[in-house]
């Protein structure tokens, strides 16, 4: 069948179909169905204005947990160490909220979480590798844990602020929002522990600082999972 004959069956079909008379009555309460369940809403902030929010939260909650803790890392590293540590922190940093923003509005651009979480795993762990030469491990697990545990006390409240901001938005894919944010709030508790920890030795730095963003990546990932199960159940 060629198609020309489909488009002659498709208009015969429409021009012997019977009209369909609507009950007025039945469009009305329709109508007045829809009327009374539309309520106006206020319209989304803009991107720059989230990303700003989440940047501002992230820097805030390291620099607060550095002075609670104490400022003792930043002291002992050399101009270069700083010049390189810091920007590349508050670069990974502003990949991570766009990561986070593109989340909370549909057909917002490419998801990039998982991207975002890489790369700060990555380019750290380079980094790291090339600014500390000491691999004495000294008191490798005792004081690891010690500052494991420190970041992800900074990360955490960072995290659940950043889920908050999220909540502004249509999050469509909590698990993808939940990478993206809790990679931003483990720049925040690496953040804290450059400015915090006095240890510059490369396997400390690479395995337990790095450690409080794969940790906070994965651990929004499951929250972010469980919140998306909880709305399918209850839904």
């Amino acid at each position: 069948m060629t198609p020309e004959q489909i488009d002659r069956v498709l208009a015969e079909s429409a021009r012997r179909s019977p009209p369909q008379e609507v009950d007025a009555a039945v469009v009305e309460r329709a109508k007045a169905s829809l009327a009374s369940s539309l309520e106006p809403v206020r319209p989304l902030r803009s991107s720059r204005v989230f990303l700003t929010i989440l940047f501002i939260i992230s820097a805030a909650v390291a620099v607060l947990g550095a002075v609670v803790f104490g400022v003792r890392g930043l002291p002992v590293l050399s101009a270069i160490q700083r010049a390189v540590i810091f920007p590349m922190l508050i670069a990974a940093a502003a990949v991570a909220g766009i990561a986070s923003v593109r989340e909370m509005r549909p057909a917002a651009g490419r998801r990039i979480g998982s991207l975002a979480l890489a790369l700060s795993i990555l380019v750290p762990l380079a980094a790291f590798a090339f600014l500390f030469r000491s691999y004495d491990p000294g008191n490798f697990v005792p004081d690891g844990v010690k500052c494991l545990t420190a970041g992800l006390a900074c990360a955490i409240p960072a995290a659940i602020i950043a889920a908050l901001v999220l909540r502004r938005g249509f999050v469509l894919d909590w698990p993808a929002a939940g990478i993206a944010a809790g990679t931003l709030a483990g720049l925040a508790g690496i953040g804290m522990l450059e400015l915090h920890c006095p240890i510059l030795k490369a396997p400390h730095i690479m395995v337990w600082h790095v450690a409080v963003v794969w940790i906070s990546g994965l651990g929004g990932w499951l929250a972010g999972w469980m919140v998306q199960t909880a709305k399918r159940r209850s839904g």
